[in-house]
């Protein structure tokens, strides 16, 4: 009796600590939201990445390569470190590919569910907007895969900066670009942990696009893999293409980030179309 009365209590307790976690973000995307508990289930028990200790160790290391300018002997520091990252560097690869992978499936059955069980116009005449509708099936997926993404952003915060390091030291020569060369390893990590919250998010709309215009969960997840395939493929493709300096700054650190953002847009509004049609 007393160990069930303590289990209760413990999971009320974690219940109101995810709560207040959960406020920081927006309605759509809190797990009291009651779209996306409907499609959790257990794993409303999950924990947000600790934001706090990735911008920490950002800065660090940001000040650390500026330090390399007046003493560009510390670069030598970071030799070791580069192979280390190149070994481990495939397995994070094959756990993020893991990570899309699973929230194009969550995503797309969420949608595709409503089909299957002639639940989407009871859904699209409750109170909450399409787009919100929408959103809150994205962060539904998203939220089943949190606590890998959370290792990942961990992975990339602390593992990237060799791996950047020798990729741009090979573009823009410490002794020639200096400044650039610097800039562009600081702004490289950045975009490198701005990507694995864009991604998922891309991924996830994807997905519910895909569900709403196929209906077929098979065919719907099939689609949005290989779209999602498509789109880092051509990414990386574009880093192989010889360009001038201007174009490569664009295509190392603004297309990563304007991609998805223009795929998410173009994702909402194709999906109120096919919800629209399916009316």
């Amino acid at each position: 009796m007393e160990r069930t009365t303590t289990e209760t209590q413990l999971t009320r307790l974690l219940a109101i600590r995810h709560i207040d976690i959960d406020q920081r973000l927006p309605p759509w995307a809190r797990r009291s939201n009651p779209i996306i508990r409907r499609h959790l289930g257990l794993y409303w028990k999950t924990i947000l990445p600790e934001t706090k200790f990735l911008r920490q160790a950002f800065i660090i290391q940001a000040a650390l390569v500026l330090l390399t300018i007046p003493l560009p002997g510390l670069i030598d520091l970071s030799l070791p470190l580069i192979t280390a990252s190149i070994l481990l560097f495939p397995f994070t690869v094959f756990l993020y590919a893991h990570v899309l992978v699973n929230i194009s499936m969550a995503a797309a059955r969420t949608m595709t569910d409503e089909f299957q069980n002639n639940t989407l116009n009871l859904l699209l005449v409750t109170p909450f907007h399409t787009q919100a509708i929408i959103a809150s099936k994205v962060a539904a997926a998203i939220w089943r895969q949190v606590e890998d993404l959370g290792l990942l952003l961990t992975a990339s915060v602390l593992m990237s900066m060799p791996l950047l390091i020798s990729q741009y030291a090979m573009i823009w020569p410490f002794d020639e670009y200096p400044l650039l060369s610097r800039a562009a390893i600081v702004a490289g990590l950045a975009v490198s942990m701005l990507r694995l919250a864009l991604e998922p998010f891309m991924i996830g709309v994807l997905g519910i696009m895909m569900g709403a215009a196929i209906r077929q969960r098979a065919g719907a997840v099939i689609s949005t893999v290989v779209a999602g395939g498509f789109y880092f493929v051509l990414l990386n493709l574009l880093r192989f293409v010889p360009m001038d300096t201007g174009l490569r700054l664009f295509t190392e650190f603004v297309l990563p980030l304007v991609l998805p953002l223009l795929i998410i847009a173009a994702g909402f509004h194709l999906t109120r179309y096919f919800l629209a049609r399916a009316m």
